[in-house]
């Protein structure tokens, strides 16, 4: 027998020897049963060559629509309802939102990289207030706001009429629609007759009209959870939608038992003397006067003699159970918050545990998305791709302590003394030497790279 080779001499297995779709072998059948009702020929593709790499399977005109969120069951209001009408889910987000504040931040040069001091100064200070009018806290609040509710952060590149970014304004994400290109995706610059051309990548839709288009130069848009078959983000408040509408029915429930009056669940006998069409004539008169009325619901009603001797209460209704403890765990999970305040204790041990794996499943991937995302910003607008944001330890070092390994690292030239000082904040000396590693001799400070000896 022959063993047929494949690419570079791998021999190829049974099913690669032959490929046969059609099913031809049938009318020279050799004892391979391969081309039986076999798959057949594939159809003959339609679209030109041109098509391939295009991203998803978009409606035909997908820019001439104005709509928040075109072909999309849920749009951005409807999302910022439930976020602002359910009381659980508006906590979970205000806490992420404080978690995330409360750290300090700063802008460092990345390792063995040469870097401007006065750079680092004019990021910080730029920084400070990104729009010219809000604190960082302030601004990174709001952006933060449309990441969670409806994953459309959009960032305005405010320029002076050199081109020089002056102010970072953020822009309602609702309001800003993608443009796509024949792929799917979106427009990318080019460069035609030696110019760079930015094509439209973004228009803001107000008043139910294209009112402005960006390009990628003009506006940042930077969904968090993007996905290959959609054109719009996917917040995590829109993954639990349905969750938050049963949640909101439970607490317009609750509201309503305490302001507009209550009947627990019970059994009511009517007199005996009733025929069963009567009994079934008053049930549907029952029925149809509470039907669609939350209010009137819970109200006790005058009925008839015989028909209010004989109550029964099945069981009074429970206000909290198992089902808010559910519901409580579900809205932490989906913005990775522990639920150790809102459902029953756990042992301390468990609750660190919980803690540690939120921040480490949901909180980490977060501060990395808001520091890839002014990198990105401190790359293409400052020109200063040796520099990098950096979140603070929210561990508290002693300052003895923090000396001592600092003298220790720089006197073993672990690191150099301008790394020290920006680890304390300081500025860096424009001494060269003071980017040299060194050690710590009998005679003083000694470039790593010097003979030590002499």
């Amino acid at each position: 027998m022959v063993e047929r080779q494949g690419i570079q001499g791998i021999p190829l297995s049974p099913y690669q020897i032959n490929v046969n779709y059609s099913g031809a072998r049938m009318n020279n059948y050799s004892g391979d049963a391969s081309g039986w009702f076999g798959p057949q020929d594939p159809l003959a593709p339609f679209a030109p060559s041109s098509v391939a790499g295009r991203q998803w399977d978009y409606q035909p005109g997908f820019n001439l629509s104005v709509a928040s969120r075109p072909f999309a069951p849920i749009g951005f209001t409807e999302l910022r309802a439930f976020a602002d009408g359910y009381d659980l889910l508006r906590l979970a987000i205000e806490t992420r939102k404080d978690q995330i504040v409360r750290l300090k931040w700063s802008i460092k040069p990345r390792a063995n990289r040469k870097f401007d001091p006065l750079k680092i100064q004019a990021i910080d200070h730029f920084l400070t207030r990104p729009d010219g009018q809000h604190t960082w806290d302030t601004w990174l609040r709001m952006l933060l706001e449309d990441l969670f509710v409806i994953d459309a952060p959009a960032i305005y590149m405010q320029r002076d009429m050199s081109g020089r970014l002056i102010g970072l304004l953020p822009i309602d994400g609702a309001t800003i629609k993608p443009v796509i290109d024949d792929w799917g995706r979106t427009p990318q610059p080019y460069i035609e007759k030696d110019e760079i051309v930015y094509p439209v990548a973004y228009q803001q839709i107000l008043k139910g009209i294209p009112a402005v288009d960006y390009s990628a130069q003009d506006l940042i848009y930077r969904p968090r959870n993007v996905r290959t078959h959609r054109a719009y983000g996917y917040s995590p408040v829109e993954q639990i939608i349905s969750t938050v509408n049963i949640a909101l029915r439970r607490q317009a429930f609750i509201l309503d038992y305490y302001t507009e009056g209550n009947i627990p669940a019970s059994l009511i006998g009517v007199p005996e003397n009733w025929t069963p069409d009567q009994i079934a004539s008053y049930q549907r008169y029952w029925d149809a006067y509470f039907e669609g009325t939350e209010g009137r619901r819970r109200k006790a009603k005058f009925v008839p003699g015989g028909v209010a001797k004989t109550f029964i209460q099945i069981q009074e209704p429970e206000l909290k159970n198992l089902f808010d403890d559910w519901l409580a765990r579900l809205i932490c999970f989906a913005f990775s918050i522990s639920p150790q305040a809102l459902v029953p204790q756990n042992n301390r041990a468990t609750a660190e545990t919980q803690k540690d794996l939120a921040e480490e499943e949901g909180f980490h991937p977060l501060l990395t998305w808001i520091k890839f995302l002014i990198d990105d910003i401190i790359e293409r607008e400052f020109q200063a791709p040796e520099l990098e944001f950096i979140w603070g330890n929210e561990t508290k070092i002693d300052p003895a302590v923090q000396a001592t390994i600092l003298s220790d690292y720089t006197s073993k030239g672990v690191m150099t003394l301008n790394e020290a000082r920006v680890e304390l904040g300081l500025l860096p000396l424009p001494d060269p030497t003071a980017d040299m590693p060194m050690v710590l001799t009998a005679t003083g400070y000694v470039p790593i790279g010097n003979n030590i000896e002499k």
